[in-house]
């Protein structure tokens, strides 16, 4: 049996922890640096046991798997912490803050013969399988242009983590990561790429567009946290396009000709919110005893982090524990 441990109680882990009820999962304890946050989560969520520190969820033997959902700038020492004490991981996106922390973390796990996962959620969705198994087969033609938006008009405050750098902050880490996937999953790796950014006073980059080079297809990626974008796609094909309303919570996305008859619809309602299937695929894979996922590779975890540290690269931009 997979047991759940989970650092950090907040929206995201809120999210998990619906979903793993909702499909009868094992939710044995949850840790927060504030043990009263902990206890109450723990009650809501019908977790066993309350930690006041990540240390102490860590030295309980019951749990062998752990969920990390606090904010990525914590993921790395977060992740060293738990395959020191022999614990499968289940790390949120993004996994590190760039490659070279996750190529470390996955060499760290290999050597231990532990599961490690990126939890990105879009990846695992049925639609999405669906799509691309259909793509494969040839039911829009050969790939020309991919357009994926993802934006909101945030209401947070300048305080909060979106727009705080040492909790690495900043749209492309937190949903940017969601169109580069999405391009990468239909088009594979981009030869090169061209960027726009806009910056945030507190440092961070707050909209990107980003366009995405192939020998004969392009990727164009809006981001924002400034903007009220939406999270719509779509893939051009030289015998037709598939339109996502939402293409990173993808329950529907239909297929039309050329002539914008609709072929196909493919959709797929989440059981619970979407996160269930990510964690269906962990538990399958620790039971397996798998060291990583078929679906969310090692590599392709590397590969997204090492594109957006070239796209970091270009705008200039480090985080502050990249610096020195």
């Amino acid at each position: 049996m997979v047991k759940f441990g989970v650092f950090g109680a907040g929206r995201i882990a809120t999210t998990f922890s619906n979903a793993a009820n909702g499909i009868h999962e094992n939710l044995y304890a949850i840790a927060s640096r504030d043990l009263e946050k902990a206890e109450k989560f723990a009650k809501d969520f019908k977790y066993e046991k309350a930690y006041g520190s990540y240390e102490a969820l860590l030295e309980d033997p019951e749990v062998n798997c752990v969920y990390i959902a606090t904010p990525h700038s914590f993921h790395y020492e977060q992740m060293k912490m738990c395959i020191e004490m022999g614990k499968n991981i289940l790390c949120e996106k993004s996994f590190t803050l760039n490659s070279e922390q996750a190529k470390e973390i996955y060499k760290l796990a290999e050597q231990k013969k532990l599961f490690v996962m990126e939890a990105f959620w879009t990846r695992f969705l049925p639609t999405i399988l669906e799509v691309q198994k259909l793509v494969e087969e040839d039911i829009i033609g050969d790939i020309f242009q991919i357009e994926a938006n993802f934006g909101f008009s945030s209401e947070k405050k300048p305080s909060d983590r979106l727009f705080n750098p040492l909790l690495g902050g900043g749209a492309l880490l937190d949903i940017g990561i969601y169109p580069i996937t999405f391009a990468n999953l239909f088009l594979g790796v981009p030869d090169s790429f061209d960027s726009n950014v806009f910056f945030h006073q507190s440092g961070v980059d707050t909209s990107e567009k980003i366009t995405y080079f192939y020998p004969e297809a392009q990727a164009v990626l809006n981001v924002s946290f400034m903007e009220d974008l939406g999270t719509e796609a779509t893939i051009y094909g030289t015998k037709g396009y598939i339109y996502f309303p939402n293409f990173h919570s993808a329950e529907v996305a239909t297929v039309f000709n050329n002539s914008h008859k609709v072929i196909k619809v493919i959709e797929h309602k989440h059981i619970v919110n979407g996160m269930e299937y990510e964690i269906f695929e962990t538990v399958k894979c620790i039971k397996k005893k798998l060291l990583e996922s078929p679906i969310m590779t090692h590599e392709a975890s590397i590969e997204i982090l090492r594109q957006m540290d070239e796209i970091r690269k270009s705008w200039n931009f480090k985080y502050p524990q990249e610096l020195g």
